[in-house]
């Protein structure tokens, strides 16, 4: 996010591409999102997805690289995302139980680019986990492509970037 930040045309980072009211708007509507994923709230999260074109990706050892051809932890269109969720809520999956507590703290918001009623948004984040003991500190940026409709923000796409995606890390039993 910051190479996608210290790339951004000027009107991104000094006036701003948006008015004060729809950065709050958005700013808003990212904190709702991270409370949905740390509160396992699965299917309301999934509501802030719209249409069937969508991409949830975690990129592996390159956060530039080509998805078609590169390692992902995760590269999920509509579909995928829905197998996704579906083993998340799963109370039969040993895997992913006892549910991890979470608590994620979202930060440096930036617009990068306005196109209609589609945004390309910068954001940061720290995530910290505890589940069966063990406690894990993720720290992450994500761009999103946000369409803008009277319902509200919804996600077209999300790319995150894990500060540690070149290491060595533990099965994610939660959304990052």
């Amino acid at each position: 996010m910051a190479k996608q930040i210290v790339n951004a045309a000027p009107e991104a980072l000094g006036a701003g591409i948006l008015d004060i009211e729809t950065q709050l708007r958005l700013e808003r509507f990212l904190a709702y999102e991270a409370a949905l994923m740390d509160e396992h709230e699965y299917d309301r999260w999934m509501a802030l997805w719209s249409g069937d074109d969508i991409t949830y990706w975690v990129p592996c050892n390159d956060d530039d690289q080509d998805p078609s051809t590169g390692i992902a932890i995760i590269y999920d269109d509509r579909s995928n995302l829905n197998e996704r969720m579906m083993r998340l809520k799963d109370k039969t999956a040993h895997a992913y139980r006892p549910r991890a507590r979470l608590v994620r703290t979202i930060s440096g918001v930036v617009p990068l680019k306005a196109e209609g009623d589609e945004l390309e948004v910068a954001s940061s984040f720290v995530l910290g986990e505890i589940r069966v003991g063990v406690q894990n500190i993720w720290f992450g940026k994500c761009v999103y492509r946000l369409q803008d409709t009277p319902e509200g923000f919804r996600i077209r796409s999300k790319k995150v970037m894990l500060l540690n995606n070149d290491e060595a890390m533990p099965n994610l039993t939660f959304l990052v």
